[in-house]
């Protein structure tokens, strides 16, 4: 079954409430709203000919209080809001409805509910194959693991360890790896059986990232970058000062956020071994860097003081050419995703409005 076969069906409903990932706690509030809306946005004038003649920006739809995660294909995405048919609870005298994992479809603008729960959910991951997805129940910034069968809807405990939210990546199809509160490297079968894989002795992991046979995550203040090997099963060390790492689909390069200073942080390109072959980007913070799913571009955005030098951008990855695709777009509150095809790009945003923030979904289609 796909996922257009998938979205004529009757699924149970799931309920999702995720903390911003990529720097930042935020909490989503405003309505839920099922409709969408289009929005152009003029993208400033680039000087750089080249990347206007390959590169093109063909419009950027926005979802209002809507968090877009994840794509499940080119036209449905896994999204999070309030699911206000269930009852609120009251937090700080406000009333707070738990939020509730969807599969939205950009095409009909509709929502179908993939489970309902009283308790918020969060941290969702979907497998490489769209089949299962991994989510934890939160209590701050930990929670205990499940794996949700997206055609039955039956979810299955990952263990009884709680581990951070956010950190986590599927393996293959059937196994999830992520860390648990004493810096252990769990892997979870979707029967949810579970194995160790690396005890790290370390509590701080994270930036957990899956290529071919190789597990990468960085470990402690010094941010040091490791690379396990599934087939042989050892541990080596790559780099350090290393804040998040992002390998490519075909396993033969990195892509590093790396920090030089204080208040300065690089996107550069290395080999497996973290020899630096380019640098892509520099500024304040840079968030939710996303390899294309052909390897030949990164999409990625940068915080800085400068407006010409913030916002979302995409590099081609051979050249190095960089272009900005809006100002406006500097935090992704999740990693950005592609879709299929490779011409759409998802990102969600935490906005400040009414003095409560409320995500946004940007769905960026471009042309080559």
């Amino acid at each position: 079954m796909n996922w257009k076969q998938a979205a004529m069906g009757t699924f149970g409903a799931i309920a999702l409430v995720t903390t911003a990932a990529c720097g930042g706690t935020t909490e989503p509030g405003g309505n839920a709203q099922g409709g969408k809306t289009g929005t152009n946005i003029t993208v400033k004038d680039n000087t750089n000919t080249s990347v206007y003649q390959s590169f093109k920006l063909e419009k950027i739809d926005k979802l209002p209080n809507m968090r877009g995660i994840a794509w499940l294909s080119d036209d449905l995405i896994v999204s999070d809001k309030e699911n206000k048919s269930l009852k609120p609870v009251t937090v700080e005298g406000q009333e707070r409805y738990p939020h509730n994992l969807y599969m939205y479809d950009l095409t009909k603008g509709t929502d179908t509910p993939l489970k309902e729960s009283e308790a918020s959910l969060g941290a969702p991951l979907v497998s490489p194959d769209g089949q299962y997805l991994f989510y934890r129940e939160p209590e701050e910034n930990t929670g205990k693991g499940y794996i949700l069968n997206l055609h039955n809807g039956e979810a299955t405990p990952a263990g009884k360890e709680d581990g951070f939210i956010q950190e986590g990546a599927w393996l293959d199809n059937e196994h999830v790896v992520f860390p648990n509160m004493k810096g252990d490297l769990i892997s979870a079968n979707v029967d949810g059986t579970i194995k160790v894989l690396v005890e790290t002795g370390n509590f701080n992991v994270r930036s957990i990232k899956v290529s071919g046979n190789m597990l990468y995550y960085i470990t402690g203040e010094d941010g040091q970058l490791n690379a396990y090997d599934a087939k042989r099963g050892d541990v080596k060390q790559v780099l350090k000062s290393v804040e998040w790492v992002i390998p490519s689909n075909d396993g033969t390069r990195l892509a590093i956020v790396k920090r030089t200073a204080d208040t300065k942080r690089a996107l550069v390109l290395t080999d497996l071994e973290g020899n630096e072959k380019a640098t892509l980007a520099r500024g304040t913070q840079i968030f939710g860097t996303s390899w294309s799913g052909d390897d030949s571009k990164i999409a990625y955005t940068i915080n800085s003081e400068n407006d010409n030098e913030k916002g979302l951008f995409v590099s081609n990855t051979e050249s190095a050419e960089q272009f900005q695709i809006s100002a406006d777009m500097d935090n992704a509150s999740d990693p950005l995703a592609w879709s299929p095809e490779g011409n759409k790009i998802l990102l969600s945003q935490a906005v400040l409005e009414n003095e409560s923030y409320h995500f946004v979904t940007s769905v960026i289609t471009i042309s080559e």
